[in-house]
């Protein structure tokens, strides 16, 4: 291959590893597909630095080191969150048609299939999407449409009356209304 995808390819996985080989870079969000359908922007890149090396076992394997920046949609009020998310994994590398033996160690890393041409940007995207929180909220208070935020202090004058909101709703006094027939 030639151009700037070429960069984040690696011909012999295997061989970069043994050979404690480094790579490293900077991605585009948008150089991302399979992440886009998470993200509220498109905005943004990901430095990352590949190394290869060795377990204590003298398995090759590659550790992944990314960091960067992402604008996901808030689970309370659908805004846009900057999160910073930071990428630390390793993954041993097995040749192709090999299966990964049978590790007790729940600690241990994950395996992957070390063909030709292994891409970088995919082995990225996909550590990144494994590490992407499953809800995201803004902090305390700093939500667009946060009640608490809009009440103020109103909030706090009620707190001594928990059942003052659902007597307000129920249009009464608090005293149970019976129907007439």
């Amino acid at each position: 291959m030639s151009g700037p995808a070429a960069a984040h390819v690696l011909e012999d996985p295997i061989e970069f590893a043994r050979s404690a080989g480094v790579c490293s870079g900077s991605v585009a969000v948008t150089a991302l597909p399979r992440l886009q359908d998470r993200l509220l922007g498109s905005d943004g890149s990901f430095t990352f630095t590949l190394r290869g090396g060795r377990d204590a076992r003298q398995r090759p394997q590659l550790r992944l080191k990314a960091e960067g920046a992402l604008s996901l949609s808030c689970g309370r009020c659908l805004a846009a969150v900057t999160h910073l998310l930071k990428v630390d994994s390793t993954v041993l590398l097995m040749p192709p048609g090999d299966t990964p033996p049978g590790d007790e160690d729940a600690e241990a890393p994950e395996w992957i299939e070390a063909g030709r041409d292994l891409d970088v940007v995919q082995l990225l995207e996909d550590e990144i999407l494994l590490t992407l929180p499953i809800s995201v909220r803004h902090t305390d208070g700093l939500c667009v449409d946060d009640p608490r935020a809009a009440a103020g202090q109103a909030t706090e004058k009620r707190a001594g009356k928990p059942f003052a909101a659902l007597s307000a709703l129920r249009g009464s006094t608090g005293r149970d209304r019976t129907d007439q027939d």
